[in-house]
């Protein structure tokens, strides 16, 4: 029996905002839950080799854009290509938080992060963060279920 069971479960398109130094980063990432309503709390896995895990364990504030339905190409572009070797925030219209932190431009919310708890689990990195603000634009959210996207 294959592992095809694990592509029942869906997910919300998310791409998280990341700042070290001058160097900001946008990747998207899927695998994110609320963990606590008081405070508002969320859990973000990111691959432990992607540059935004080295980012968030560098500087625990970051944010995170919960894209609307019809961003896709806003997910591929965060996606498909490392912050290591593009600037993606040349590439996706933002704005930007009070620490100079992107935010994806026209997203259905966004939220406002500060790292908590660190735990490294099998070949991904677990960010538990306090959600210190954020806006629902009241668009529909994007969801991603086996390799597409749908609204």
């Amino acid at each position: 029996m294959g592992k095809d069971y694990m592509n029942a479960i869906t997910q919300g398109v998310y791409v998280i905002g990341a700042k070290n130094g001058e160097k900001k980063n946008l990747m998207t990432a899927a695998w994110l839950t609320q963990i606590s309503s008081r405070p508002n709390q969320i859990l973000v896995a990111v691959s432990a080799g992607h540059y935004t895990a080295e980012m968030l364990q560098n500087n625990a504030h970051f944010t995170i854009s919960v894209l609307a339905k019809g961003q896709e190409e806003v997910a591929k572009a965060c996606g498909f290509v490392s912050g290591r070797n593009a600037e993606k925030t040349e590439l996706v219209a933002c704005i930007y938080d009070e620490k100079d932190c992107p935010i994806v431009k026209d997203s259905a919310a966004y939220m406002i992060c500060e790292v908590n708890k660190v735990y490294q689990l099998g070949d991904h990195v677990l960010f538990a963060a306090e959600v210190l603000d954020g806006e629902n634009s009241g668009k529909e959210p994007m969801v991603y279920h086996k390799a597409d996207f749908f609204g």
